[in-house]
């Protein structure tokens, strides 16, 4: 009977197919503390436990982003909503699925010491990655709060590089104003730069996971379980601070001390997941609209696609993750 029993597994074991994880690639646009939980699931192997095998690629100017994701080169990006937005106004089938962090633009818009007031601003320049991301976004959104306007006040907006040259160049004088987050902004305070402006009161998507409609429609397991890792990967920032401060740490080359002020602001915003609201995406819809009034006849619902993360959440995944990181009682 023995004999017959282990014949029978060894049997079973030889036909038994592995399982082949599905190969992704993801792009994000540049290093900031906004990029740990991405970061965590790749070298913690979330994304591997969740059969996904992930690569990830720092794609930094926003046009390529979209040209990737359409072109199914890469299948998901953490990006800007403004890069998506303009795309998708001009017909690029582009979805945002949801994001890690709360609605709200944690950057601070910071100036060189001599600057006091927003009319300081006039004749000066600032700097940005590009002329349709994230920093753009937010120095259109800083200019417009402050009622300044950049060719009227004769503002020289620069594309000069990721955020790590632009502090530097902020630093070190050659621009005179930056939208940057909150540890580059103590890191800068730290050598006198100023806080002219804090953009977090604003309702602004925040590092969203977009993906191709094709893409999404193909693959919904793919994409619910890239969706299940990176809230698995949140949980593990926020439950297990010696794990998230060390990639932090890693990537954003930063001291001990500065890597706790990093991790602390980076849990004042880090959630298990956030719907990216219509609400946001008009904000972003009316900076664009600007320079390309027919943005604004766009409707912004249309790039939002979260039936998959809806279906996460209505599982109860996101309870038992958390209980079983002790985020919840068991």
């Amino acid at each position: 009977m023995f004999a017959k029993t282990l014949w029978i597994l060894l049997a079973m074991a030889l036909f038994v197919v592995p399982v082949r994880a599905e190969q992704i690639k993801i792009a994000y646009s540049g290093v900031s503390a906004s990029g740990t939980p991405l970061w965590l699931a790749k070298e913690e192997g979330i994304f591997t436990k969740h059969g996904l095998e992930a690569e990830l690629i720092t794609v930094r100017s926003a046009p390529i982003q979209v040209s990737a994701l359409v072109s199914n080169e890469v299948q998901f990006v953490r990006g800007s909503a403004s890069s998506m937005l303009t795309a998708a106004a001009q017909g690029a089938k582009l979805k945002i699925l949801f994001s890690l962090f709360a609605e709200r633009a944690s950057y601070d818009f910071l100036v060189s010491p001599s600057i006091t007031n927003p009319r300081d601003l006039r004749g000066k320049k600032i700097g940005v990655q590009d002329f349709s991301g994230l920093l753009w976004s937010l120095t259109m959104l800083s200019l417009r709060e402050m009622g300044l306007d950049a060719q009227r006040d004769n503002i020289s907006i620069q594309a000069i590089g990721d955020s790590t040259v632009i502090a530097q160049s902020l630093a070190t004088g050659i621009i005179d104003a930056a939208p940057l987050d909150k540890l580059q902004s103590v890191k800068l305070q730290g050598l006198g730069i100023k806080v002219l402006l804090d953009l977090s009161r604003i309702a602004f998507p925040s590092s969203p996971l977009m993906s191709a409609e094709s893409f999404i429609q193909k693959n919904p397991q793919v994409v619910e379980n890239f969706i299940k890792a990176l809230i698995e990967a949140s949980t593990i920032m926020r439950s297990q601070k010696e794990r998230g401060l060390a990639v932090l740490q890693k990537h954003i080359k930063v001291d001990r001390p500065l890597a706790e002020i990093g991790y602390k602001n980076l849990l004042e915003d880090l959630t298990p997941y956030t719907f990216v609201t219509v609400k946001g995406l008009r904000t972003v819809q009316e900076i664009i609209a600007l320079r390309d009034p027919k943005i604004a006849k766009f409707n912004v619902e249309d790039l939002l696609d979260q039936r998959i993360l809806t279906k996460v959440v209505k599982s109860g995944y996101v309870e038992e993750i958390e209980r079983r990181y002790k985020l919840r009682p068991q």
